[in-house]
C-alpha cells in the first residue's frame, strides 16, 4: 500500500487524506510511472547486476580462493545495456554533450531551425543504426552463446536496436516540440 501511495504522490495524485483504494486508476497511474521512468530504472538495475557480480568475483576469488566463471561475463552484458539504455535516458534528458556556442549566437527562430535539422539528422543516422542493429542481433540470434553463462547473443544484441528505438522516440517528441516552437514564433 505504501508502494503505490508514493507511486500515486510522486504522479501527482491523491497525496492528501486517506489513500483512494488501490484499483485500475491506481494500477494505470503505477504503470504510467514505471514507463516515463524506465530507463532509469533499467540503469539503476544494470548498475546493481554490475557492482553486484564484481563484487561477488572479488570475494569468491581473493577470500575464498575460488574464481567464479561468470561474473566478468556477465558485468560486461550489464555494461552494453546500460549504455544503450543509458543512451537514451540522456537523450530522453537532453544531457548529451553538445557544443552551443554557434546556436547561442543566433536569433531565437534560426536556432530552432538548426535544432530541427540536427534532430532529423540525427534520427536520419539512428534508422540506419537500428536497421544494422536489428541485422546484426537477427544474425547473432541463436548462432552464439556466450561461453560462462550460455545466453543466447540475440539477446545482448538486443540491446542496439531497444535503445536506439528509444532514442527515435525521444528525438521526435523533440522534433515535435521543436515544430510547435516554430508555429508559435511564426504566428506572433
Amino acid at each position: 500500500m505504501q508502494i503505490i501511495e508514493l507511486l500515486c504522490s510522486s504522479l501527482g495524485g491523491n497525496t492528501g487524506g486517506p489513500m483512494e483504494k488501490p484499483g485500475i486508476g491506481a494500477l494505470w497511474r503505477s504503470l504510467v510511472w514505471i514507463a516515463s521512468n524506465f530507463e532509469q530504472i533499467a540503469c539503476a538495475g544494470l548498475l546493481a547486476v554490475m557492482v553486484g557480480s564484481i563484487t561477488a568475483a572479488v570475494i569468491f576469488r581473493y577470500l575464498l580462493n575460488s574464481p567464479l566463471p561468470w561474473p566478468e561475463e556477465l558485468s560486461l552484458f550489464a555494461l552494453v545495456w546500460m549504455t544503450f539504455i543509458g543512451a537514451s535516458l540522456v537523450t530522453k534528458r537532453r544531457e548529451h554533450i553538445i557544443i552551443d556556442s554557434i546556436p547561442l549566437l543566433l536569433p531565437s527562430r534560426a536556432r530552432l531551425w538548426m535544432t530541427l535539422v540536427v534532430h532529423l539528422s540525427l534520427i536520419a543516422f539512428l534508422i540506419l543504426f537500428l536497421f544494422v542493429g536489428v541485422q546484426i542481433m537477427r544474425n547473432m540470434w541463436g548462432m552464439a552463446t556466450s561461453p560462462a553463462l550460455s545466453i543466447n547473443m540475440g539477446l545482448v544484441y538486443l540491446s542496439v536496436p531497444l535503445g536506439t528505438a528509444l532514442m527515435i522516440v525521444h528525438l521526435a517528441r523533440e522534433i515535435a516540440a521543436t515544430i510547435k516552437e516554430l508555429r508559435a514564433i511564426k504566428g506572433k
